[in-house]
This record gives C-alpha cells, structure tokens and sequence, in this order.
C-alpha cells in the first residue's frame, strides 16, 4: 500500500509453525488500512515465498544482527502514521488496531499504548506464575498505574506496542545495552516522562512456548532486568536524587537484593544497608552492609530511598502497605522494585 495508516512492525527471526497464524491475524484486522513490515535474515525472499500472499505485506533483510537489528531495520521502513509491533508467535484479536488507533487519536500524540493480554499455549497448560503475571498486567490500565509499577515487571508487553511515529522517533527505537531491548524501552519511555496506557479488552494473545526469547536468551534473566531498573533510576531524568548521592535502602535480603546492591553500586550509589523482618538473629551482616528491621528502618531513615527488593506478590504487597501507612510517597520515597 502506497498510503497505510498504520505500520505493523514484525520481526521474524526464523519461519515456525506459529509465524503463518501470527501473520493471518494481522492481515485479518478490522481495519484494512495497514502494511505489515516483515524483517528477517538474508533470505527474506524465502521467508516471504511461505507466508500468505497479500500487496500489503513489505519484505526486508535486516540490517543489523538480532531482534534489535531486525526491529530498527523495520522502523525505518515504516510507512504508516502510527507504528505496532507484533512478534511472530502471537494471534492479535481482530480489532485490535482499531481499537489502539480510536484510543491512541484521544490521547496526547506521543502516549505509547500497550494492551491486556491472554497468556496462552497449544503445549501445555499455563502455571499459577504466568496467571499471576498476566492478571498483574492486566490490572494497570492507567498512566499513573503503569508508571508506578515500571520497576516491579515489564508493564507493557513488547508485542502489544502502539504508538505515533512521532514516539519512535523521539525515542531513536530500541538499543542494546545487555538488557532487554522492550524493557529499556519502557524504561526510557518512563525517564523521557511520556504517558503509557492501555485501552479495554484484550487485544494480544501471548504464546508461551519454550522457544521465547525470554527463556533463552541471557539478556532476559532476572538479574539483567534489575541491572536495568538501577540504570534507569540512577539517572539524572528520574529526579530521584541517586545521581547526586542519595543512599538507598534496599528491603528484603535474597537473591533479587544481592542484584539490586550489585547494580547499584556499578551505577555509583551507596547503599546504607538491608532491611529485613525481626529476627532473632543479631549483627546480621549482608555484601559487609548492616541489615536492619522495618522498626529500626523508620527509626534511622532521613531522605534515603528506599527499594523493594521482593519478587513474591503477597510480600510486595504487605510491604507497599508499609510504606504507605507511613505517609512515604511512592516514585519518590520508595520505589516498588521487584
């Protein structure tokens, strides 16, 4: 199509079973006005020859190596006023376009939009986490919502994304930085202070499969993602004060702690210590830092931030009950980490 309103974006790293059904629902939309930008490897001609025959689907090799290569390849080839990204694993519900374009033209132009999800799989049955994770990211809907739960998990899921193109090219695409490239970009997107939200409905239904990215590639495990999150807090834009030697608190005492000391100490923030609950313990020491009790950490905290470092839902919770009995401001004296 010479004139599409919307660019769906579809990285595809090899042919699957699953790619034919993920590209049928994009070319099954409800709204007609669209192209769907397929990057893959050198051999784009014999990847396009297997996919269904349609003038609106564009085929290119991508530039560079990976997922990010493959994926700035397509924003550049993009021709639409609005760009979505899509993975080629994934179903879209038919009227997901029209329903992110009519809630994107009601918002400011360069809100990034995501979507509710349906985890799913043809292989096995979906566990209690994934449920969990995916009723998480279904409850935050609203700007503030996910702005405040950017540090806990990724809040918009990467093949859900919709937005102006005037949005990816304020934010140069995706980048590599060791971490994962949707992650750093909602991270960026949170720093640069741009809104994200999603409409109603669920529009995306997630595959879970054994081959996701996300459970073979190292840039995807738990420390990478809290190497990220200390990045972006750390950074001048996030107006938290860790750039200019605010010390952190960091709650809880296990493995996501060790993580987050870690990495905040490579981005040059002291951390005074660990909180943990009463025990009968004493002098406990964690990384040569003194780990306190809740008590003793409303006793001694002045101006430091403090950071949850709990991935368990029930503790989180409890724990931002804490915070929040005492009046501490989230996204400015705590922030929920993960």
């Amino acid at each position: 199509m010479s004139n599409p309103l919307i660019s769906v974006l579809m990285p595809v790293h090899a042919f699957t079973p699953f790619t034919t059904a993920a590209v049928s629902s994009v070319l099954a939309q409800s709204h007609c006005n669209l192209e769907l930008v397929i990057v893959g490897k050198e051999d784009i001609d014999d990847l396009l020859a297997k996919l269904p025959k349609d003038n609106r689907i564009r085929g290119f090799a991508r530039e560079a190596p990976g997922v990010i290569g493959a994926s700035n390849t397509g924003l550049k080839q993009c021709m639409g006023e609005y760009i979505a990204r899509m993975d080629s694993d994934d179903l879209c519900h038919p009227d997901r376009l029209t329903v992110q374009l009519e809630f994107a033209q009601s918002l400011d132009k360069l809100t990034l939009i995501g979507s509710r999800v349906e985890i799913f799989s043809d292989e096995h049955v979906i566990g209690d986490g994934n449920r969990r994770y995916e009723q998480w990211l279904n409850s935050l809907t609203m700007p503030e919502e996910i702005k405040l739960a950017s540090f806990i998990e990724l809040a918009l899921p990467n093949p859900s994304l919709f937005a102006h193109k005037d949005f990816w090219t304020k934010m140069h695409g995706y980048r590599e930085r060791g971490w994962p490239e949707d992650y750093d970009l909602i991270l960026r997107t949170w720093l640069a202070g741009i809104p994200m939200a999603k409409p109603e409905g669920t529009l995306l239904r997630w595959r879970e499969h054994p081959n996701r990215l996300t459970r073979t590639d190292q840039r995807y495990s738990r420390q990478a993602f809290i190497q990220a999150k200390a990045w972006a807090l750390t950074q001048k834009a996030a107006k938290l004060g860790l750039h200019a030697g605010r010390r952190v608190w960091i709650c809880g005492t296990g493995r996501n702690a060790r993580y987050w000391h870690d990495a905040l100490i490579e981005n040059d923030v002291t951390v005074a210590g660990f909180v943990e609950l009463d025990s009968a313990k004493e002098k406990r020491q964690k990384r040569h830092l003194p780990v306190i009790t809740y008590t003793q950490l409303e006793q001694q905290r002045t101006n430091e931030l403090i950071v949850t470092a709990v991935s368990n839902p029930s503790a989180r919770t409890a724990l931002y009950s804490w915070c929040m009995e005492r009046d501490y401001i989230n996204g400015v004296d705590f922030i929920m980490g993960g």
